[in-house]
C-alpha cells in the first residue's frame, strides 16, 4: 500500500525507493571509479607497447672520402649524473685500411666531452673493436620525471701516430637505445660533420608510471581521512585496528617514493610538493584516530 500524503509536508517519500536511489548512486559512483582506473591501464599499456625503447634516428651524414665515421651507440643513462655510457666505433674509409681489411695505421679517435677525456687508438692491423666511454650532457634531474638532457658531440680523427699523424676528416654519428629514455640526434648546422646535437628525455610510458605512483601517494591520506573523520564524529564504531593501518599507511609511503622510476634524489619536486605533505597528512590523520579512541566511550559491563 503505498505511503499517504501529509496535507502539510506534501507527498511522503517511500522509504525504499529512496534506498534503491540510493544504492543507485552508489552503483555509479563504483562503476565511475571503476572506469577511470581501467582508462588508466588502458593508458600506460598503450603508451608503454607505444615508446619502448625506440632506436634514435640517425641522421643522414654520409662518411667522407678518406675520413672516418665515428658511431655512437647508447648503452646505459645515469640521470643523476649527467652522463650517458656508450660504445665507440669506427668505420674507415677503405683508402686506410689494409689488404686484409684491418686499419694500416693507427687511428686515434677523441670524443668531446667525455668523463674520461681520453682518446682511443684503433692500434694497426687489428680489428677495432668497439671501445667504451661515458659522455656527458646538461640537465637536472630534479625536474624528474620531465628531467630533459642536452649536449653537443664532437669528434676528432687523426691517423698516423707522433710525427707522422694526420689529421683526417670525420662525421659523428649516435645509434642504439635505452630502455626507458626517447633519443634524438640532429646535425649542428654550423659544422654537420664535425658536430651532433643529441637530447634525450624519459619516455611517456616512463612519466606515466611515475605519476600514477605520485596519485597513489595522494590517495592514501584522503582515504586515511575519510575514515577517521568518520570515526571521531562517532558515525562508525571505533576499532583499535584502525589506527595500526593508519600507521601502515604512513610506514608505506617512503617504500612507494622509493619505487619511482629513475630514482629520483631526496629534496625533488616530488618531495617537496608531495611526499612531505603525504607524511603530514598521514601523521595527523593518526592523531585524529587517538583523539577519535579517547572519545570512544568503554562499553558497559
Amino acid at each position: 500500500m503505498p505511503t499517504p500524503a501529509d496535507p502539510l509536508t506534501g507527498p511522503a517519500i517511500d522509504p525504499a525507493s529512496g534506498r534503491r536511489r540510493a544504492r543507485l548512486r552508489a552503483g555509479a559512483r563504483v562503476v565511475a571509479a571503476v572506469a577511470v582506473v581501467v582508462a588508466l591501464y588502458v593508458a600506460l599499456v598503450v603508451t608503454y607497447a607505444l615508446s619502448d625503447a625506440a632506436t634514435v634516428d640517425r641522421k643522414a651524414v654520409p662518411r667522407p672520402d678518406g675520413g672516418v665515421a665515428v658511431i655512437l651507440t647508447a648503452r646505459t643513462i645515469t640521470a643523476a649524473a649527467g652522463t650517458m655510457r656508450v660504445d665507440v666505433a669506427i668505420d674507415p674509409d677503405p683508402s686506410l685500411l689494409g689488404s686484409d681489411g684491418y686499419p694500416s695505421r693507427p687511428i686515434t679517435v677523441a670524443v668531446d666531452p667525455t668523463e674520461e677525456d681520453a682518446d682511443l687508438v684503433f692500434e694497426a692491423d687489428r680489428r677495432p673493436q668497439a671501445r667504451q666511454l661515458t659522455v656527458l650532457f646538461d640537465g637536472d634531474i630534479q625536474d624528474w620525471p620531465f628531467d630533459r638532457y642536452t649536449g653537443s658531440l664532437t669528434a676528432t680523427v687523426t691517423v698516423g701516430q707522433g710525427a707522422d699523424a694526420v689529421l683526417v676528416d670525420s662525421v659523428i654519428e649516435l645509434d642504439g637505445s635505452v630502455q626507458g629514455w626517447d633519443l634524438a640526434e640532429s646535425a649542428d648546422p654550423q659544422a654537420p660533420d664535425l658536430l651532433v646535437d643529441v637530447s634525450f628525455h624519459r619516455s611517456s610510458a616512463i612519466m606515466l608510471f611515475g605519476l600514477t605512483l605520485v596519485l597513489v601517494l595522494i590517495l592514501l591520506p584522503v582515504a586515511c581521512w575519510i575514515v577517521q573523520v568518520r570515526l571521531y564524529r562517532d558515525r562508525r564504531l571505533f576499532e583499535a585496528g584502525m589506527l595500526g593501518w593508519t600507521a601502515a599507511l604512513l610506514f608505506a609511503t617512503i617504500p612507494i617514493r622509493n619505487f619511482f622510476p629513475g630514482s629520483p634524489p631526496p629534496g625533488s619536486w616530488v618531495d617537496v610538493l608531495v611526499v612531505l605533505w603525504v607524511v603530514v597528512a598521514l601523521a595527523a590523520a593518526l592523531f585524529v584516530g587517538v583523539a577519535a579512541w579517547i572519545r570512544s566511550p568503554r562499553p558497559s559491563p
